[in-house]
């Protein structure tokens, strides 16, 4: 089964990736800001339903000494149950890469 084929009911998990997961998470997520995390929500690019990233300031922040691209690999994290889904894990394993910027 591809993704773009119609399903009745959630995708299947599968841990898979494609070039336009990020578009279209670079288009559709929002940052929000907090004193030690930036929260990344949106759609997941791939099943539709609603994901959100916590990311804290060690993983997104670095001093200057150290320069950091800001390439973040996300994952869904929605709470749908998708068939397949192994035991302890949620989504439906779609994972893409957005160059996160934040300002220190």
């Amino acid at each position: 089964m591809r993704d773009d084929e119609p399903v009745s009911g959630p995708l299947p998990y599968a841990e898979v990736t494609d070039e336009a997961y990020a578009a279209r998470a670079a288009a559709d997520f929002r940052a929000q800001e907090f004193e030690v995390a930036v929260v990344l929500s949106g759609p997941c690019p791939r099943c539709g339903h609603a994901s959100a990233t916590t990311l804290v300031d060690e993983v997104y922040r670095k001093d200057a000494a150290s320069p950091d691209p800001g390439y973040r690999t996300l994952l869904c994290e929605c709470e749908v149950e998708h068939p397949g889904c192994p035991a302890g894990l949620r989504g439906c394993g779609a994972y893409w890469t957005l160059r996160l910027e934040v300002e220190a």
